[in-house]
């Protein structure tokens, strides 16, 4: 049995909380997914964990009498789950900055954007997708990223890139975008469960408007053997903060 315990937070459809654990099943994640944390009853990523007995944790923030009360039944449910990642796959609440202090570079989110660009409050799911399109951008992908206690400003862990096409809605690239977000995702979880150095941030950022870049994933990730710094959905797969 994997003795690596992963705990994933989403709100919605949680397509990429699937993919993760298609991959578990797989052997591709030498890990299990022992528990889902949700803020909504209705999310089929919660009907997904239930159908695969997968421990569920339904925490709905405005359930408490405070935001204290919230936290700390977070961090009770955290604690008691003992994860060596949490994994952010379409969760739609802000970490809270206790969290990120008790589980620091354990805590990994996915956003469909090449950060910095495009991140932020309020930058999620189609609404990307569209300035994206409005802006001409040649190209747009997605990032997975360290979480911090500023909206999508953690360190980056790797990025993967698709072409922007003539004609595109914020659907269509939405939808290029999520099939490397279910490529990219499983693959980070995997190196950051077998490598003993701390993923790090790049500075070869992909350009917006250069076709001809590539998925940045591979590189991003072979370089972590060398470089030892800690600096830095769509309502179905994006840590959307509010």
């Amino acid at each position: 049995m994997n003795s690596k315990r992963l705990t994933v937070f989403a709100s919605g459809t949680g397509s990429n909380f699937k993919a993760l654990h298609q991959a578990v099943l797989n052997h591709e994640i030498p890990a299990c997914i022992t528990a889902l944390v949700c803020d909504n009853p209705e999310a089929g990523a919660l009907q997904y964990a239930r159908s695969h007995k997968i421990r569920t944790h339904l925490i709905i923030p405005s359930n408490f009498p405070d935001r204290q009360s919230y936290e700390k039944k977070l961090e009770s449910v955290l604690v008691d789950e003992a994860p060596d990642l949490i994994i952010l796959a379409g969760y739609l609440k802000k970490i809270p900055d206790r969290i990120v202090d008790i589980f620091p570079q354990r805590i990994i989110n996915i956003h469909p954007a090449l950060l910095p660009a495009y991140g932020g409050k309020g930058w999620y799911g189609l609404r990307v997708h569209r300035a994206v399109i409005d802006n001409r951008d040649k190209l747009s992908g997605c990032t997975i990223h360290f979480v911090s206690k500023i909206y999508d400003d953690g360190p980056i862990i790797a990025w993967a890139t698709v072409p922007v096409y003539t004609g595109d809605t914020p659907e269509s690239l939405a939808e290029r975008v999520q099939q490397q977000e279910h490529i990219l995702y499983p693959k980070v979880v995997q190196q950051l469960l077998t490598r003993n150095t701390t993923l790090t941030n790049k500075t070869d950022q992909p350009d917006h408007n250069d076709h001809d870049k590539k998925n940045y994933h591979d590189d991003n990730l072979n370089q972590s053997d060398h470089n030892n710094e800690t600096d830095r959905d769509d309502q179905n797969d994006h840590n959307t903060k509010s």
